[in-house]
């Protein structure tokens, strides 16, 4: 798969393409039903305000692609303690 990520103003951009599986033409085979997607693709979301574009990590490992986002850290959750 050929795999395109773009983020950009919080909105993260997931385009590819898939090639098609099916066997190459040969007059004895005969494909009836293909359950497989192929042909390009594309994906969006928003994320929310507070993500850090600079901390973006993606990984594509086993046909599975895994993105990680950190949040800035000025909207992380911190305790504070009572003097």
């Amino acid at each position: 798969a050929i795999l395109e990520i773009d983020l950009e103003r919080g909105v993260l951009s997931i385009a590819g393409e898939r090639p098609a599986t099916l066997p190459a033409p040969v007059e004895k085979v005969a494909v009836h039903i293909n359950e497989r997607f192929a042909g390009r693709f594309r994906r969006v979301v928003s994320l929310p305000d507070d993500i850090d574009p600079n901390l973006v990590d993606a990984k594509y490992t086993d046909g599975v692609l895994r993105i990680s986002i950190a949040r800035k850290q000025s909207a992380l959750p911190r305790r504070i303690t009572i003097q």
